[in-house]
């Protein structure tokens, strides 16, 4: 079992367990506990507090959807930014000298096959230790285009084409690591268990009448709100998951540079 599998296993293991708890401790406060009598006694002017937990429960959970889809979105136009911009230095590589071109490609290979080979792994098992363990590449990489760029009687489209390529790698680079490390934690839901407890309570109340139905309504709803807060995990961060967004244009450039050189 992978160490996600392990990680959703032990999220949905926890919100079994939690929401089971909480439906149980709601149907004991409404029949069991001392102020059960009261309650049931009131039951006649609580009903419509259910439609408006629900409205409030599915409205968090559309809100974080739409947001983790947003995330998903953004990591792939991340992603195709940045390779554009790799693509361009080793395009605009190809004018310069010989012994230019050859650093440029060096330094472009390691900077993408660590971001390929360390960087990627770490983002998708959610390592934010490692968050800069490509970084001593880029520093390679960035220090080498800037050397070329600026040397003297460099041609001005040359220079433009480079520093304005490297700059955009550096900012990309700020947005991954962002997308990545700074919004996949559940802390950062605190609306849900508020919100799933207040519609499990809604639900014990309404059906006060009947302890048969409170029981099916309760474990009906439980359900729902583990579900929901499972696929929430899922699709929290884009670089994981059951459909995660891939370095495969990263790939496709290390082809193109090894083409490039071959043909050179």
């Amino acid at each position: 079992m992978s160490a996600y599998s392990l990680e959703l296993a032990e999220f949905s293991i926890a919100a079994i367990a939690i929401t089971a708890i909480t439906a149980y401790a709601i149907y004991w406060t409404l029949n069991e506990s001392p102020i059960s009598r009261w309650l049931h006694d009131s039951d006649a002017v609580v009903p419509s507090f259910l439609s408006i937990t629900s409205f409030i429960f599915g409205l968090a959970i559309s809100t974080l959807a739409g947001n983790s889809f947003d995330r998903h979105q953004h990591a792939i136009t991340n992603l195709i930014t940045e390779t554009s911009a790799i693509e361009l230095i080793v395009s605009t590589a190809t004018a310069l000298p010989n012994q230019d071109q050859l650093q440029i490609s060096s330094a472009v290979k390691n900077y993408v096959s660590a971001v390929i080979d360390k960087e990627w792994p770490a983002m998708q098992s959610n390592d934010a230790s490692k968050r800069d363990i490509a970084l001593p590449e880029f520093l390679a990489l960035n220090k080498i285009v800037n050397q070329i760029a600026f040397q003297p009687n460099q041609r001005g489209a040359i220079q433009e084409q480079l520093l304005s390529a490297i700059a955009t790698i550096r900012h990309d680079r700020q947005i991954r690591r962002s997308i990545a490390f700074d919004n996949d934690h559940i802390s950062k839901w605190p609306s849900i268990p508020v919100f799933s407890f207040l519609l499990l309570l809604s639900v014990g109340i309404v059906h006060l009448g009947s302890i048969k139905a409170m029981k099916v309504s309760l474990s009906i709803a439980s359900v729902c709100v583990i579900m929901s807060a499972v696929f929430l995990f899922i699709s929290i961060s884009p670089y994981r998951g059951w459909n995660p967004v891939e370095p495969l244009k990263l790939q496709n450039s290390l082809q193109r540079l090894e083409a490039i050189k071959q043909s050179t």
